[in-house]
């Protein structure tokens, strides 16, 4: 599966400023082990790009400017439990999502600044979605999107000048993918 995150972080934010949406990539695999017909128990490893912009109203200035940008890079474990509807076309989707960060980069007006802030290693995602299966035969393609939202603090104390206060990572994932059955399915549905 590969995808897009649509996120950003949410908390508290510098004096006169907000957090927007800085997007990243998304790819991974699934696993899914069924429990019974319509339920079954997804592992899906993959590379997760987290980030934000953080705009600032400057004094005099109508329009907010973005002059901080984060970016984490996560290998990420999401751990979920799928609902299929009876025509197994639909179904929705809940669970966690652990995640170790393999490096991040913290910019202001193109300076990094990585080496001031200090980022959790770990991160704790809880996932609600649903998603659309479209048969083709013996492969599945399959449409998702999620909302994730962060269940730790990524930082807690301010970085140099208060750029990136105590924060937890939120925002829409979007998804497509094939299912590839490791075994012929017995019978094929439209």
């Amino acid at each position: 599966m590969a995808g897009f995150n649509f996120g950003r972080l949410s908390g508290d934010a510098p004096d006169d400023s907000f957090y927007g949406a800085n997007p990243g990539f998304n790819a991974g695999v699934v696993l899914d082990i069924p429990v019974s017909n319509t339920i079954k128990l997804s592992l899906q490893p993959s590379f997760s790009q987290e980030g934000t912009k953080v705009f600032y109203y400057q004094f005099g200035e109508v329009e907010a400017f973005d002059s901080v940008q984060l970016r984490l890079n996560y290998l990420s474990l999401p751990m979920l439990v799928k609902v299929q509807s009876t025509n197994k076309h639909f179904y929705a989707l809940a669970g966690f999502e652990a995640g170790y960060l393999t490096n991040y980069d913290l910019k202001s007006n193109g300076e990094s600044l990585s080496n001031q802030l200090n980022v959790a290693d770990f991160n704790l995602a809880v996932h609600f979605g649903a998603g659309y299966r479209i048969f083709l035969g013996y492969p599945v393609l399959f449409v998702e999107l999620r909302y994730a939202q962060g269940i730790i603090n990524l930082t807690d104390e301010p970085g140099v000048e208060g750029y990136i206060p105590r924060v937890k990572t939120t925002g829409f994932k979007a998804f497509v993918g094939i299912e590839l059955p490791l075994s012929k399915p017995k019978t094929i549905i439209q």
